[in-house]
């Protein structure tokens, strides 16, 4: 891994986490963690070219996320979650920082199809959220002893969050098996 590769990519997570954190306080320290590690993935396990394997996955991985959104949404989670942490979410805030996201997933949707290797950035980092917020959810449904805001799709977050790595980290240099064929 090269400083100059991470330069640009780096400034941005580094503003991100900075960003979101200020945003959204504390209670996104997890995510502030998957971006990093999503940033090290990006960096050691770049993938290049459009990716007909990735890509359907990554979007049916956005689907998965705007569901389990509308569930914590009108579930209260903006309140329940940060209260954990001394204070809350107003709505316009919880939705201003979901709709940020769905706007970067979807400008990388189109960066993985022109095959521009930024996109998959936040692929990696979708798949690792997903994947936090899917044993997350569960887990303080456990620790609630019943119904925790976002509990019903987080199961559907794991799934497509797990998937979405495995197509992630199946991928050699961004060539699909299509473009493999074909070299």
């Amino acid at each position: 891994m090269t400083l100059r590769r991470l330069g640009v990519p780096g400034l941005l997570v580094f503003l991100t986490v900075v960003g979101q954190t200020w945003f959204m306080g504390r209670a996104v320290l997890l995510l502030d963690v998957a971006l990093l590690i999503s940033l090290m993935l990006w960096v050691v396990r770049p993938i290049t070219a459009p990716n007909s394997r990735v890509l359907p996955v990554f979007i049916g991985a956005v689907g998965a996320q705007i569901i389990h959104f509308a569930e914590e949404y009108r579930a209260g989670f903006q309140r329940v979650f940060p209260a954990q942490f001394g204070y809350v979410w107003e709505n316009w805030r919880f939705v201003t920082f979901n709709a940020l996201w769905l706007i970067v997933f979807g400008l990388s949707i189109a960066a993985i199809a022109r095959g521009r290797h930024l996109g998959y950035f936040s692929a990696y980092f979708l798949a690792l959220a997903g994947i936090g917020n899917g044993i997350g959810h569960l887990a303080l449904a456990a620790r609630a002893g019943g119904y925790y805001p976002g509990a019903y799709t987080a199961p559907l977050s794991l799934i497509a969050g797990v998937w979405l790595t495995v197509r992630l980290l199946s991928q050699r240099g961004g060539l699909d098996d299509h473009h493999r064929s074909a070299v």
